[in-house]
């Protein structure tokens, strides 16, 4: 009995899929794309197809840091606290010695990176200071 159903019921879908009625649902043929040449394409002077900016980070905390301790810069991060930061270490973007407090750093940003997240270790194994800073295409100060 079930298979009888079952077949009646496969036969009764396969007539309702239809034919083909000769009416079409896709685009007529008179609805022809624009064909658009490469040398009719204009771009803004300003526009540049490199993806890479430049980045400068000043850093002058001299006598508010111990002599020695270490700058990282980081793309990925997530704020879990006013101005306390969780970072991604895959993410990182430069390091670099500090000494006496004091570094300037150059280094490229993808142009659509918008913030980063700058942490100074020191040697005494305290936790680092943290701060974001949006990505404006200025020189970065702290």
């Amino acid at each position: 009995m079930k298979n009888i159903l079952m077949v009646f019921l496969m036969s009764l879908s396969l007539i309702a899929c239809g034919g083909d009625s000769g009416s079409s649902s896709g685009p007529s043929n008179s609805d022809k794309p624009v064909t658009v040449k490469t040398e009719d394409l204009l771009a803004p002077d300003d526009f540049t197809f490199n993806p890479i900016t430049l980045q400068k980070l000043t850093i002058d905390l001299s006598g508010s840091l111990p002599e020695r301790t270490h700058v990282s810069v980081y793309s990925l991060f997530s704020e879990v606290g006013k101005e306390n930061y969780i970072v991604n270490y895959d993410s990182k973007i430069i390091d670099s010695a500090m000494t006496n407090g004091q570094l300037t750093l150059e280094f490229s940003l993808a142009e659509s990176q918008s913030e980063i997240v700058v942490e100074i270790w020191s040697y005494d194994g305290s936790q680092p200071l943290q701060k974001m800073f949006e990505i404006n295409g200025k020189a970065i100060v702290w």
